[in-house]
């Protein structure tokens, strides 16, 4: 980190000399830009992973892992050492610098676990689930009971709806503010309170005590991304969703790491067993802690078969497993022949399947 108060050791200001595609301000704080690292998805140019903190003057890939400060990052793209990078910085001439508008939205810190999962139940209570989305959770693998149970629920896209739910959670005395997803809009000299919507359904990520953290939104336009978080971060008295980490089934001496909620949610009906997801590969921090209130000892990685191909997961997974070893966990893989399914989800359902032949 930088304690220079030089706009040219700036990471937007490195992040545009070293040609870094910055797309589009996420918060307060963070700007998100194109990984130079890991090229970020072909198939979804205008989303990118790396996420630049203008407070810290810091970047973070959160596909890759890549992290940092401004002027090492600007030492690794153009291949110098950090004090030749200082040094080409502070060169350029103050007026190259490229001004980026920063725009300050009043933002609300996030509530603690018992209020969200309190606003979090009153309101997916007041919502239903389509017939299309009960037929493509069943198709995963659940039963009807079970996508009753997990609370699954389609997102309400009309403004009208919208409305009419926020101000009937509010006429029950629930407090809005600080629950992610759930934001204030000014219209003709009022504010009224909204919540971000996209076509798709509601995947709540509980803790330990089955409490809902908070939610993520399978889409139905999958071309870009599958999955978002429930997120009001950007927005007027908004709060941004955390990587939380899910829990899925009780207290176990085994235990499996999964990448997403979703995913987790269906093995964990199709095995029994339980599991763990974290909203990325690289989104484990405090999984540590997670893992032993389960009173974890053996710990399986269950992510994806196709880190076989992709270096990006592959060191995820080398970096989970050293982070579990150190903790004191017995660690495995779990593998399957990746013909069978990609992820343990699929793995899965091939032998339900077969069972039933």
């Amino acid at each position: 980190m930088s304690n220079y108060n030089d706009p040219r050791l700036s990471i937007l200001n490195v992040a545009q000399k070293s040609k870094i595609m910055i797309l589009r301000q996420v918060s307060n704080e963070e700007f998100m830009a194109r990984c130079p690292f890991c090229g970020d998805s072909e198939k979804s140019p205008q989303h990118g992973h790396l996420m630049l903190n203008i407070t810290k003057d810091a970047y973070h890939c959160t596909r890759c892992g890549e992290k940092g400060y401004a002027i090492g990052l600007y030492a690794r793209l153009h291949r110098i050492n950090n004090s030749e990078a200082f040094k080409e910085l502070m060169n350029m001439a103050p007026e190259t610098v490229s001004k980026i508008e920063i725009k300050k939205i009043p933002q609300s810190p996030v509530a603690n676990i018992n209020e969200r999962d309190k606003v979090y139940r009153a309101f997916l209570d007041k919502l239903t689930l389509k017939g299309e989305h009960l037929q493509n959770l069943i198709r995963r693998g659940l039963s009807w009971e079970e996508t009753g149970r997990n609370l699954y629920k389609s997102v309400p896209t009309n403004p009208q709806e919208r409305l009419r739910i926020c101000n009937e959670l509010l006429e029950e005395g629930l407090n809005l503010q600080g629950v992610p997803g759930f934001f204030q809009v000014q219209k003709e000299n009022h504010m009224y309170w909204d919540f971000y919507a996209d076509n798709g359904f509601f995947i709540p990520v509980c803790d330990i005590q089955g409490r809902i953290q908070g939610m993520q939104i399978r889409l139905d336009n999958d071309l870009d991304r599958k999955y978002v978080w429930f997120s009001s971060r950007g927005k007027s008295s908004g709060t941004g969703a955390h990587a939380w980490i899910g829990v899925h089934g009780v207290p176990a001496k085994t235990v499996l790491v999964t990448e997403g909620p979703l995913k987790a949610d269906i093995a964990h009906f199709l095995s029994r067993y339980t599991f763990v997801s974290v909203a990325g590969v690289n989104a484990i921090k405090g999984i540590e802690q997670v893992l032993k209130e389960l009173g974890a000892k053996r710990v399986f990685i269950a992510y994806d078969m196709d880190l076989k191909s992709n270096k990006n997961v592959q060191k995820a997974k080398e970096r989970l497993e050293k982070k579990l070893i150190q903790a004191g966990f017995e660690v495995h893989m779990k593998t399957w022949d990746e013909r069978l399914g990609k992820g343990i989800d699929d793995y899965l359902l091939w032998k339900k399947r077969q069972k039933a032949v």
